[in-house]
């Protein structure tokens, strides 16, 4: 067979499969739901905010895909290892699903742990053990704990975790032929990047549906004051450089230049001494001088100091 007739063959079968995906789909009737949209960009944001808390470490999240897929294809796409969470709650009918991929998972384990994610194995196939469950359980809490806050721009929900399943045969939370709404969220923690589906029946969307047929925004303050938090936290967690200033003495620049290795100077630094800590060339401690029982030298803080900011002069000599 030819070059040319193999890519041709290729072509066909290409088009074929294109052409059964458009007949298979077109067996569905349902309306795109433009608020999952919003909802999905909500989730990013929100998880963009929870998961460093849970985690100790920054994550970046986006919205990959929104897919209206059967239920059997879900399954068929199902990572594996498998990790499934399955959460109930209003506003939905029904059960819906959380499904994690080995990355995402181990990852966040490995995070929760107090590792550093850098030697994660992502090839091992082995089932996921007692322990990585456990943590997995929490992490998919958190979840569904955020899914909740996202659905509040349609209206109140209360949503809980109802079971972790690791087969299959658990993802069967509607009938293989019913369509369902797949959101994809891409997650990147510690250098690791994974997905995160959250799989929700069309049916189970049926008493918010007018509601996710709408185009609505609503206020974005919340997000804003989120992130203030996440800043300010991290701030908080920050390290820092401290100095402590023992001593300020005034020599003549001809002493100085004198000076040669070797040479002995006295500052009449003794213990019990006031002395200042700085940061960033600010004082912000006065402290006592003292050794510890182990011999370290150590300070006391007896005074913390106000941080003086320099106002620029208006002008206004009155």
């Amino acid at each position: 067979m030819s070059e040319s007739d193999t890519t041709a063959r290729r072509s066909d079968e290409a088009g074929s499969t294109l052409i059964d995906e458009i007949i298979r789909m077109s067996d569905f009737t349902f309306d795109r739901l433009p608020m999952l949209d919003i909802i999905g960009d909500r989730m990013v944001e929100n998880l963009s905010v929870a998961l460093p808390d849970l985690m100790r470490a920054m994550c970046e999240a986006s919205l990959a895909s929104l897919d209206y897929i059967p239920m059997g294809k879900v399954i068929e796409g199902l990572p594996k290892p498998t990790f499934l969470a399955v959460g109930t709650g209003h506003p939905f009918v029904g059960e819906i699903l959380v499904v994690m991929d080995q990355a995402v998972l181990m990852t966040a384990v490995e995070l929760m742990l107090g590792g550093n994610a850098k030697n994660v194995d992502l090839d091992n196939t082995d089932p996921f053990t007692a322990i990585e469950l456990g943590f997995g359980e929490r992490l998919a809490s958190a979840v569904f704990a955020e899914l909740e806050r996202s659905l509040s721009v349609v209206g109140a929900a209360n949503l809980e975790l109802d079971r972790i399943e690791t087969e299959a045969e658990g993802a069967a939370i509607a009938k293989n032929t019913s369509l369902c709404a797949r959101l994809r969220l891409s997650l990147t923690l510690a250098g690791n990047t994974g997905n995160l589906d959250l799989v929700i029946p069309y049916d189970a969307l049926e008493q918010i549906l007018p509601d996710l047929g709408k185009v609505y925004f609503g206020d974005r303050m919340v997000s804003q004051d989120q992130w203030r938090g996440l800043i300010g936290a991290q701030i908080e967690r920050a390290n820092v450089d401290l100095d402590v200033v023992l001593s300020e003495n005034v020599f003549p620049l001809q002493k100085i230049m004198s000076w040669r290795p070797g040479d002995t100077i006295d500052f009449g630094i003794e213990e019990g001494r006031d002395a200042t800590v700085t940061c960033a060339d600010t004082p912000m401690f006065n402290v006592s001088l003292g050794k510890r029982n182990n011999g370290y030298v150590a300070v006391q803080i007896t005074e913390k100091l106000e941080i003086l900011e320099d106002h620029e002069d208006d002008g206004n000599d009155n």
